[in-house]
């Protein structure tokens, strides 16, 4: 499993629909944090996911971390 963190502009309907469609295709196969955005603006998860679901992100949103972080 891959391990990165998601950040998602919340006024950024584009960011948040690919988001919230992602967590829907993958939710069964990930680990997540809370959300450690301030939910007003930001909103920021560390996920461990398969390497081919994070690819479905954009680089934008999807910054990868080291395995050895954990989630």
């Amino acid at each position: 499993m891959a391990q990165a963190t998601l950040t998602v502009t919340i006024d950024n309907e584009r960011e948040v629909a690919a988001v919230n469609a992602w967590f829907q295709r993958w939710g069964p196969r990930i680990r997540c944090s809370d959300n450690g955005g301030c939910g007003c603006c930001v909103d920021i998860w560390n996920v461990e996911a398969p390497a081919e679901a994070l690819t479905e992100l954009p680089s934008t949103l999807c910054v990868p971390r080291p395995a050895a972080a954990g989630v």
